[in-house]
Parts: structure tokens; sequence; C-alpha cells
């Protein structure tokens, strides 16, 4: 084969990569500014991550956690079901979602989804002081207990754990 035959099939090959478009400094920024901003605007952040691309899961589940942070449960919820339904693997996606469940009064689907975290992810310490959380508001108090303190033998620097264990009487 000739040099020039090579070459042809070479750039051929390399076409659809040129011609692939880069990713927009904005749909970076917006990525960036989604992980590193906080309140309004991380959620602005994220939703234009959202739009550029949305099977992002990290970006529903970043915005599920700043709305969680403001009080806006039923859309906490809604973007962590669809962090979930990107991304089934996400242990926190399942966690974050418990809390959002709970502060909306329902413990015991908040329950069931830290048992999804918990059995993709058994040492999620942060998943385990969600479910001592869900069995305190559930006036499963032993269990709630025993769930603080397994979380904080995983992460001893806890202090909602901590606090849960003061405030039902336990010590650590």
């Amino acid at each position: 084969m000739s040099r020039l035959a090579v070459l042809l099939m070479v750039l051929l090959m390399a076409l659809p990569m040129l011609a692939a478009p880069a990713a927009s400094p904005a749909r970076a920024d917006a990525r960036a500014d989604c992980f590193t901003k906080s309140g309004e605007e991380a959620i602005r952040a994220c939703s234009a991550a959202i739009a550029q691309d949305p099977g992002d899961a990290v970006s529903h589940l970043n915005r599920a956690y700043e709305y969680l942070q403001k009080g806006d449960h039923a859309r906490s919820f809604a973007d962590y079901t669809r962090a979930i339904e990107i991304d089934p693997a996400r242990w926190d996606a399942f966690q974050g979602r418990a809390w959002a469940l709970l502060k909306s009064g329902r413990p015991a689907e908040a329950l069931a989804d830290t048992d999804a975290a918990l059995k993709l992810k058994p040492d999620a310490a942060q998943a385990l002081d969600t479910r001592a959380h869900i069995l305190e508001a559930l006036g499963r108090r032993e269990d709630a207990i025993a769930a603080f303190r397994r979380a904080l033998a995983i992460e001893p620097r806890l202090s909602g754990s901590r606090e849960g264990l003061k405030r039902l009487g336990a010590s650590p």
C-alpha cells in the first residue's frame, strides 16, 4: 500500500473524531459550578448542566441536595429519583432520597431507600446515620441507637449520629 493510501485511510478514520464537537465551555462551567456553588447559584448551574446533558446523574444528585437544603422536598425527591433512574448503582442517591422522603413525612418509604443504599454500600456511614434518623422517627428507639452507633463505628466524626444518641439518652 502506498504512503498516500495509508495517509488517506488514517485521515478518513480520524474524520469523525475531528467533526465531533468539543464540550462547550458553557457546559464545563455549568457542571463545575454545579459542584462548587451552593444554594440558588448551584441550582441554576446544575439546571444548565442537566439541560445540556439530561443523562448527567451527578448534576441531578447535586441539584437534589440543594433543593433538600432549601426545603423543597418534592423537587429534591424528583431529582434523586432521576439520578437513580440514570445510575441505579448510586447509593448516595438512595440515601439522599431517603432524607427527602423522611422530610416529606414518608418514613416507611425512606427506610426502604436506606436499605437500597446499604445493599449497594454496606459500610456507608451516612446511609446508616440516615437510617438511624428514620428509625427514630418511626419510634424504633433501640434500632435507632444501634444504627447511630454503627455509623459512628465507621465514621466517628458524624455529628448527626452523636446528636442522635444524645437525644435518645444513649452513649456512643
